[in-house]
Order: structure tokens, then C-alpha cells, then sequence
């Protein structure tokens, strides 16, 4: 059993560690007061994930009435097939943008549009704040048809999103289970041997791709750029490696193994001209 009061970028891992390496059947959130959507998102896939393995795993959910409604909101019982027990009202409004599927490339732009326009519903966007925001989402988002099913192996690669709002900024999360970037890049001639940690940085300071064609690859490298300059946070994971800046600094960490790709940003408000 493992026991989580805030479920964070900083404190997911820790219950990742306790189910897949110490094999830990239950997840005690009851004493939760605190969720983020990057830790929402991985918490569904691990979820699903040891479903999937044959061993269900037991969660007791939050008992705090805020954190269970917001976690409802988000979509997090219906994402899992499974309903918290005694659950209360759904509050939507707590909830910027509830976790959404992310399947083929073809649909990303209507997600893309939903995502903005629940964003531009409670923020005085300005332009540039929009225009960068949407590429930004429309390039993330692609990430997940264009790569984790990269092997064509995977069944089903469980791309998700979701995003919040908090008093100072705005956290959009996105998560798969599919090959993750190591698993992209070895299709590469050449990159057979990369580990996780080595394609998190290659992929971020060089903007490697699987694909050796001029042009291509180098999303997550501007995207990066673009966060730093607008000074937020990004979180990248992949396998058994996690890549975390924020204004204090930042390095590539050591993380227990898990599939996919999972990442985060948290933009400071100021930057959507919501402070006015």
C-alpha cells in the first residue's frame, strides 16, 4: 500500500514506484488534498495499465469533498471505468477542461478548438498569447498519433489530455502508453542503443527524430523555448526518465520505468494578458 497527499509532477512518481517496482495492490489517496493534472493523467494510465496486466489495482479515493469533485469533473472515474464510492455532485465548474481522448490526426484540431475556447471563456486572451497557446497544443497533440504507436505494436497507445487553471497559471497536461521516445527513436539507423534519459536530451537539445529528413522534428525543442522564455514549468517523461524545469533550473532525473510519453506546462497567467 502506498499513501499520497498531494499527487503532484514532484510526487507521482513515488506511487509509481510502489506499484510497478515494490508491487504495491493499493493506492491510499483518502488523505489527498491536492491533484494536478499531469499526476490525473498518470494515475488513469496506471491504472489501466495494471488492468491490463491482470492485477487491478485498488485506489481509496480522496474523502476531501473539493478534491472529489474536481477529480469527477476531470472525468478521472469515467476515463477508468469506475465510479468513486458515494461520489458527489459533478461540479463542471471546477474543471477547465476535463481529460479528452487524443486518437488521430484528423481530429486534433477540433480538440485543439475546444481546448482554446474553454480557455477564452474565463481569459481575456490577446492574440499573440492565442496564436502561440493553439500551435503549441496542435504540436503536443500531434505528438501522439505521429509517434507512440511509432512500432505499429502497440493496440492502443491511450493518448489523453486535460488542462486546469490556477490562481497565477494555467497547467495542460497530456499522457500516452504508448512506445515512448526511446521507443521512437531506435527505428532510427543508428539510435538502436539510446536509453530513455539520452533521447529526452537529444530530442530537447538537438531536436532529434526518428526521421533523418531535413525539416522534421524539433517541436518539444521550440516548445521548450517558448516555455522557458515565457518562464513556466515543463515536465517530460518517457519510460524511465523525466525531464523538470521550472524559473529555479532543471535537469533530466531517473524515474520509474512506465510506457509512453507524459508530459506538462504550466504558463504563468501574465502571459494571456489575464491579469489585464
Amino acid at each position: 500500500m502506498t499513501e499520497a497527499t498531494r499527487l503532484t509532477i514532484e510526487t507521482i512518481d513515488t506511487v509509481l514506484e510502489q506499484v510497478i517496482e515494490r508491487e504495491a495492490d493499493t493506492v491510499d489517496l483518502r488523505g489527498a488534498r491536492f491533484v494536478d493534472p499531469h499526476a490525473l493523467l498518470l494515475l488513469a494510465l496506471l491504472v489501466l495499465e495494471c488492468d491490463e496486466a491482470g492485477r487491478p489495482l485498488r485506489v481509496d479515493w480522496p474523502t476531501a469533498p473539493a478534491v472529489r469533485r474536481w477529480m469527477t469533473a476531470m472525468g478521472l472515474f469515467a476515463e477508468i471505468g469506475a465510479a468513486a464510492s458515494s461520489p458527489p455532485p459533478r461540479d463542471a465548474s471546477s474543471a477547465l477542461q476535463p481529460i479528452t481522448a487524443i486518437g488521430c490526426e484528423a481530429g486534433i484540431g477540433r480538440i485543439v478548438e475546444g481546448f482554446h475556447h474553454r480557455l477564452a471563456d474565463r481569459y481575456p486572451l490577446t492574440e499573440s498569447s492565442r496564436r502561440t497557446l493553439t500551435a503549441m497544443m496542435i504540436e503536443l497533440f500531434q505528438n501522439i498519433p505521429h509517434h507512440s504507436n511509432a512500432t505499429g505494436r502497440i493496440a492502443d497507445p491511450h493518448g489523453i489530455s486535460a488542462m486546469q487553471d490556477y490562481e497565477d497559471s494555467i497547467f495542460l497536461a497530456i499522457a500516452d502508453k504508448g512506445v515512448g521516445l526511446r521507443g521512437s527513436l531506435r527505428l532510427r539507423p543508428g539510435y538502436e542503443g539510446i536509453s530513455d534519459a539520452q533521447a529526452l536530451d537529444r530530442i530537447l537539445r538537438e531536436g532529434l527524430s526518428r526521421f533523418s529528413d531535413a525539416g522534421r522534428g524539433g517541436e518539444l525543442k521550440r516548445i521548450v523555448g517558448v516555455v522557458r522564455s515565457w518562464d513556466g514549468a515543463f515536465a517530460l517523461r518517457s519510460g524511465s526518465a523525466l525531464l523538470y524545469f521550472d524559473e529555479h533550473g532543471g535537469d533530466i532525473y531517473d524515474v520509474p520505468a512506465f510506457p509512453g510519453v507524459q508530459l506538462a506546462v504550466r504558463l504563468p497567467l501574465r502571459r494571456f494578458g489575464a491579469d489585464g
